[in-house]
Order: structure tokens, then sequence, then C-alpha cells
């Protein structure tokens, strides 16, 4: 089996849906004898575990939580025979540095938009547009330098070709469910464990972000006799508490849930709400 070296801007003590993508990926290419090393930003709440490799990081100072790595590479992942970019940014180029340098194959999957974070940086319409029209040509550059892109849906190869314009070999490949482990729980038991009575759930969890429009849940559960129930945490969680108190909402805010304990919120839910 190949070895593979992951450069990834977003990694643990971070929780989101990019860290449980290549934790997953990592480990069911360990269970069929691969190697994959991991290359994130160091963070002093997490200690890398073996073929997790840190390197220096700053925070990023338009999301709170959220760190860039300096675009270094690892002496212990220069034997890899192919890298995988998880992030088009600092540690991304220093993937793509590694694959020039050594000739190996670059692969590279699209996770989030960038444009999407335009509104961290500012909230003039104009700046935000010029802002997103900047990131799709970033986009475009990085994207293209891949001998092969993977997108999670088709929804994101469209957007890849018709709106950024990437000219790269594009894979559709979903991100993959542990079915071991999302299989159906005691959602009663959730419900009494976070109080949440036996009326009709409506829930979400994930990062907080505005980029996640969260504040369209609260805006549809307004005229429903439901309880909306958002797990995770992020920036934009302060005004999502704000947003339901002003609207009426009855909401539970319930923070961070241990991956263990996900399968009985979902259980729980009568709706799974994803703007």
């Amino acid at each position: 089996m190949q070895s593979v070296a992951a450069f990834t801007d977003t990694y643990l003590p971070t929780v989101n849906g990019v860290t449980y993508t290549i934790q997953t990926w990592r480990e069911r290419w360990q269970q069929r004898g691969g190697r994959m090393d991991v290359v994130f930003p160091k963070d002093d709440e997490y200690t890398p575990e073996p073929g997790e490799y840190a390197v220096r990081s700053l925070p990023f100072p338009f999301y709170e939580g959220m760190r860039v790595g300096v675009p270094r590479v690892p002496d212990a992942v220069e034997d890899a025979d192919l890298v995988h970019a998880h992030t088009p940014f600092g540690l991304g180029l220093a993937g793509l540095r590694l694959a020039r340098r050594r000739d190996l194959p670059f692969v590279a999957t699209y996770h989030t938009p960038t444009g999407e974070y335009a509104e961290y940086l500012s909230s003039v319409d104009v700046i935000e547009r010029g802002v997103e029209r900047t990131a799709e040509r970033y986009e475009r550059w990085f994207f293209d330098r891949a001998d092969a892109v993977i997108v999670p849906s088709d929804d994101a190869k469209r957007r890849l070709v018709d709106e950024v314009g990437v000219d790269a070999e594009i894979v559709v490949l979903s991100n993959g469910i542990d079915t071991e482990q999302f299989a159906p729980a005691d959602g009663d038991a959730f419900r009494q464990r976070y109080g949440l009575g036996d009326g009709p759930l409506v829930g979400y969890t994930g990062r907080h972000g505005y980029e996640k429009h969260l504040d369209e849940l609260v805006h549809a559960a307004k005229d429903l006799d439901v309880t909306l129930v958002l797990g995770g945490d992020g920036p934009a969680r302060d005004e999502l508490e704000r947003l339901t108190t002003d609207l009426g909402v009855d909401a539970r805010f319930l923070g961070f849930l241990d991956r263990e304990e996900l399968p009985a919120f979902y259980s729980a839910l009568d709706v799974f709400g994803f703007p």
C-alpha cells in the first residue's frame, strides 16, 4: 500500500467535518495496510500521536479558534508516495512544494468554498465581493496544479467548474459515513440527559460559522411548535443565541458533543436541519 502525506490547516483539537473526514480516511487506510501521515498546525491543547506532525502555527485573526500552519514540510513525510492537500492555504502549499520537488502525485480535496469566509473580513458588500473574486482566482490557481481534485458532491464539482473555472480532473467522492458508529441509538436517553422533553426536535450539529447560515434555521423554526437543538460552537453562536431570544424560538445550545454522542443526538431528532 502507498504511503500518503496529508496536509491540512484544520485538525485536532478543532472538531469539525474536515477533521472527522481526515481521521476516518486515515483509519480506513491504515486498516488496509497503508500509511497516512498528517501535517497540521500546532496547538498546545493537543498532543500529536505517531504519524501526526504539528508545525508552527499562527492564530487566524478573523476566525476565533482557528490556526494557520506555517508552510513547512517535516522530514518524516519526505518519503511519501503521494501528497494529499486538504487546504489550499499554508500547509496545502507546503504539500504542493513537496510533490513538485519529489515529482509525486498531488491530490487536493475541496472541502469548503474559500469565498464563504469573505464576510469574516468585511461586512461591506463591495469589499466582500472583491474578496470572493480574489478567493476564486486563487482557488483556480491552486486546484489546477493538482493531478486530481476530490469533491464531496456533484454540487461542489459544478461550483469548481462553472464558478471557479478549474480545469483539473475532478472526482466526486463522498466523505462517507461510518455505519458501524452511526447506527440507530437511544434517542430517548439523550433527550433525558439534556432535558429536551418529549416534543418535536429540529437539530443541527457542526461549526457555528456565519457561512453555515444557521440564522435561516432559526427563522424557519420561529412559527413552528418545535425545540431547536444546536450542537457545536463557533463565532456565530452569540448572535444565534440573541436571535433565538429575539424571535422567541425555544432553542438549546449544547456546545461541542463527543463523537460518541452523535448517533444518539441524531436518533433523538425528528428533523435534521442543514441550511
